[in-house]
């Protein structure tokens, strides 16, 4: 698999189990934002497939919601 082909997917997975997992956690999109240092839209654009995260900030997002990066990144 490609590093293209690669990010499709995980851009796919990565949405739906930040969505899922926050909400598992009790994180409102503002709460989270505020936690992650960034902005509600850039977490609506992640969860909506339409951005996706440097790696610095997809281990904040791990570090924060407690959870590996396997677990935001994997298929559902």
């Amino acid at each position: 698999m490609t590093n293209k082909q690669m990010n499709i997917l995980d851009i796919n997975n990565f949405g739906e189990n930040l969505r899922r997992i926050r909400i598992e956690k009790g994180f409102t999109i503002e709460d989270f934002a505020f936690e992650i240092e960034k902005s509600a839209r850039l977490i609506y654009d992640y969860e909506n497939g339409l951005k996706f995260p440097k790696l610095e900030t997809l281990i904040v997002i791990a570090t924060v919601l407690d959870v590996t990066l396997d677990s935001i990144l994997r298929s559902a």
